[in-house]
């Protein structure tokens, strides 16, 4: 169970476009499908080597209610804004199997 206190964040979520370029491949558009409330917790960070450099990369875990992911149909192709920062989800876990707290981790690229 999640204390309603506890969710005091707002989740933008952020839809992954279901078109494809000329080569087959998703191309990087998202828009906004709705929000939900979340708790937002820091993992940690560390450098990592990124595109043509070094990056930082935060990593996180948002807590919310297992309904909510089902009402906006949230899935791992899709990101997450919240406080300003544009989350890219990792796993999406269904805590104990029970359909009431979804653990979604996250990681933003610096």
């Amino acid at each position: 169970m999640i204390s309603g206190g506890r969710l005091h964040r707002t989740a933008t979520v952020l839809t992954a476009s279901t078109t494809t370029d000329n080569l087959g491949r998703r191309t990087n558009n998202y828009t906004a499908n709705g929000a939900i409330r979340c708790d937002m917790r820091e993992q940690g960070s560390q450098e990592s080597v990124y595109a043509d450099g070094v990056a930082v990369v935060s990593n996180w875990e948002i807590r919310t209610r297992w309904p909510n992911i089902a009402r906006v149909g949230l899935t791992e192709v899709d990101r997450l804004s919240v406080r300003g920062k544009t989350l890219r989800i990792i796993s999406i876990v269904n805590l104990d199997e029970a359909d009431r707290v979804a653990v979604i981790q996250c990681a933003e690229v610096q």
